[in-house]
């Protein structure tokens, strides 16, 4: 119950990876958008596992060019924003295939593992919720599940809400919703390499 009361406080769906699994639940359907959301939240699964068991090879090695992982993902980020934007401007709602699927996963789970932060958020929230009190490898294990199932309930939630409105999104609003998810991405991403370069 912790892990998921952790996941559902910190695993808000916000940034990029947000942005995209809009646009891609609106354009591919549900397990597009289901990927999209499950792909960061392995991620987020991965950097609970780091921060619960100490892996601190892994963490240090994350920590210490922290700056470099961040200005990649940083450049990704801004990448798939200009890419939206150059795409053709016409909704075309078509349920994804496997390949795209797999695909939909494997960059929302780039865009969140090189944001080495996580682990240091992670550690804030296990100090609030006084996880030192769990101790046994298989309450780890609950806690690190748990941290998982609740961000993919936010997942849930957001492609839910979407599916209420995917029909009725028509050509120009999907244009506009378009353009706004593009320029957000790419804000957050020019964010995240200003931050490193300055």
């Amino acid at each position: 119950m912790k892990g998921i009361c952790i996941g559902l406080i910190f695993g808000v769906p916000v940034g990029a990876v947000g942005a995209l699994t809009i646009r891609r639940t609106i354009t591919h359907g549900t397990f597009a958008g289901l990927a999209s959301g499950i792909g960061c939240s392995t991620a987020d699964l991965l950097y609970a596992f780091i921060s619960v068991f100490g892996l601190t090879l892994f963490s240090n090695f994350m920590l210490k060019y922290q700056s470099i992982i961040s200005l990649v993902g940083g450049v990704i980020v801004i990448m798939m924003g200009v890419s939206i934007i150059l795409k053709k401007q016409v909704i075309v709602k078509e349920n994804a295939k496997t390949s795209q699927i797999i695909s939909f996963f494997a960059s929302s789970f780039v865009i969140a593992i090189t944001n080495p932060a996580t682990i240091i958020t992670f550690i804030l929230a296990f100090s609030i919720f006084d996880i030192g009190s769990i101790t046994s490898n298989v309450q780890c294990f609950g806690l690190c599940l748990g941290i998982f199932i609740g961000t993919c309930i936010w997942w849930g939630l957001i492609i839910a809400m979407i599916r209420l409105f995917r029909k009725r999104i028509t050509d120009n609003v999907f244009v506009r919703l378009n353009y706004i998810l593009a320029g957000i991405i790419i804000m957050l991403g020019a964010g995240v390499a200003i931050r490193v370069l300055c």
